[in-house]
């Protein structure tokens, strides 16, 4: 079963764009997995591609 997330009009989606350039890391955060999922993007590759995001900023190896 996937997660239902309804169409966001452009609009919504500039303001998403925006929040990703803003410096609160929450909500830029939550703003790429909106737009990762209206990009059709399912629940477990949009976990994938926001745990490399994290393993990219945070994680040294």
């Amino acid at each position: 079963m996937d997660t239902f997330l309804r169409s966001i009009t452009d609009d919504q989606r500039n303001i998403l764009y925006d929040k990703i350039e803003e410096n609160d890391e929450g909500s830029s955060y939550r703003a790429k997995i909106i737009l990762l999922k209206d990009e059709g993007y399912t629940i477990p590759e949009i976990r994938k591609i926001t745990n490399l995001i994290y393993l990219n900023r945070y994680v040294r190896i």
